[in-house]
């Protein structure tokens, strides 16, 4: 037999039901504008007690009692498909977004094309010569190739420290990002443990999770990851293929520049497993792709024109002769380059114009120039149009240039339009993300209602049973009163 209060039983058990539904609810209403939140529902389950054994005229037997409802959990609403998608272009959005930033940076250095860019100085500088040719001697136009020079070099120079600033930026950005990365991995490691004292009782730790989730999304932008959860709720986080963390254990990255501060290509490895990181996607391989591909090229490529200007510029000054016969360098050669120069005016030059060389020969006699020579400069003017062999291209010295900033101009084209794309994928992912997870205050209005009316209705049945229950204490066996 079961108590006469058993009807109560299973009323207060709906009433805490809808209650605990109700604040399901609200909590769900609370953190409509949470970045990261999960909404979660409330799992409600049916309750029986034991097969219960009677007398029956119909002879079914055993029967098993109805005891209510109880919220079984409250389980959030999360497709991880999505997830999984959503941090994939995640990454690849992180390894573009820092390039075409600094790519946007680079060309503002070479200001290309312009007035003040290396390509007009150069122009001038070749104009200047020309000028020269057709007047020797005069000392305004030695003055003009020699300021001339002396802007090229500057600019030259000017390029390649803002190209080594621009490195620097990286390797520092690297070494952020890095402590970034262990960062997350920590926290995520102490959330696994979190989550598994929490659900270790049967209950799931939606929050928690989602806290997890959010911190998951902010990795993947960095690296390349891949997460799985096994058997034994054991959450794992792998970057290319090496463990990061595992359930509250996890490891740490650290950037190597082998021994040498001086290095400007360190590498990012693990700090316990002591091998290289295998980068394939994310902000990391962003910003070593930028370093190693695209900076350092320009920057080779920028010493490779230098170098092949002054180098064959010198090959023929030093063939001619100055006003004062004296022959010698334009341009310095590197071993007396100074901090920061990768091309200067020679001194000489700079003290004496009379020292540039725009004859060819000299007066057997005076043993100077003849009045009017000008092959040596002919032949100075003329280095513009001739071809020298730069990185396997037979190429001139103005199309070698032309070659790098077409190459730049495509590179950050390239690294916008990549941008672009993933911006409007990772966009429509979360969007997707946010259709299955997000709250609806449309939805969660009408399931306050439902949870409301079901509220009402258990409350009402305890008021029948109470109605029920007063009748049979108060108004059965009153005889002999």
């Amino acid at each position: 037999m079961y108590s006469s209060f058993f009807g109560i039983e299973i009323a207060k058990k709906a009433l805490f039901a809808q209650q605990r539904a109700l604040e399901n609810v609200s909590h769900n209403v609370a953190n409509a504008n949470t970045p990261g939140y999960s909404r979660q529902r409330a799992i409600m389950e049916s309750t029986y007690m034991k097969p219960y054994g009677g007398t029956n005229l119909a002879g079914t037997g055993a029967y098993q009692l109805g005891s209510g409802v109880k919220v079984e959990d409250i389980a959030r609403v999360r497709d991880s498909f999505k997830d999984m998608q959503f941090r994939e272009e995640n990454s690849n959005l992180g390894f573009w977004e820092f390039q075409a930033d600094s790519l946007t940076q680079i060309e503002s250095i070479f200001n290309e094309p312009s007035d003040i860019g290396i390509s007009s100085v150069l122009t001038a500088f070749w104009n200047s010569l020309e000028e020269l040719s057709k007047n020797p001697e005069a000392v305004e136009i030695r003055e003009t190739v020699k300021e001339n020079a002396v802007t090229l070099a500057d600019t030259i120079n000017h390029t390649a420290n803002q190209l080594q600033q621009i490195l620097d930026d990286v390797n520092f950005r690297l070494s952020v990002k890095i402590d970034e990365v262990n960062n997350l991995a920590r926290q995520i490691s102490e959330l696994n443990a979190q989550i598994s004292q929490t659900e270790i009782v049967g209950v799931t730790a939606s929050d928690l999770r989602d806290k997890r989730d959010l911190l998951l999304d902010d990795l993947s932008k960095l690296v390349n990851i891949d997460t799985y959860e096994d058997q034994n709720g054991v959450f794992t986080v792998t970057v290319g293929g090496s463990i990061l963390v595992k359930g509250s254990d996890y490891e740490t990255v650290k950037l190597d520049d082998g021994g040498d501060p001086s290095n400007t290509s360190p590498i990012v490895k693990w700090s316990g497993y002591g091998t290289a990181v295998n980068l394939s996607k994310g902000e990391l391989k962003g910003l070593i792709n930028l370093r190693d591909d695209k900076i350092k090229a320009y920057q080779d490529k920028l010493k490779n024109f230098t170098a092949t200007l002054a180098a064959e510029f010198n090959n023929i000054h030093r063939q001619g002769y100055g006003l004062d016969g004296s022959q010698g360098d334009f341009f310095k050669d590197s071993s007396n380059l100074g901090s920061g120069e990768i091309i200067a005016v020679d001194d000489r030059i700079l003290n004496d114009l009379s020292k540039i060389a725009a004859a060819k020969s000299l007066d057997a006699v005076s043993g100077k120039p003849l009045s009017g020579d000008n092959q040596n400069a002919l032949e100075l003017a003329n280095l513009k149009y001739s071809k020298f062999s730069i990185d396997g291209q037979n190429i001139t010295l103005d199309d070698y240039y032309g070659a790098l900033i077409s190459k730049l101009g495509v590179d950050s084209r390239e690294a916008q339009r990549m941008v672009d794309s993933q911006e409007v994928i990772v966009s429509q992912l979360d969007e997707q993300r946010k259709e299955i997870s997000g709250v609806s205050l449309d939805e969660e209005m009408a399931k306050m209602i439902m949870y409301q009316h079901a509220y009402n209705a258990a409350a009402r049945v305890v008021t029948a049973i109470d109605e029920m229950l007063n009748t049979i204490v108060n108004g059965m066996g009153i005889t002999g009163r």
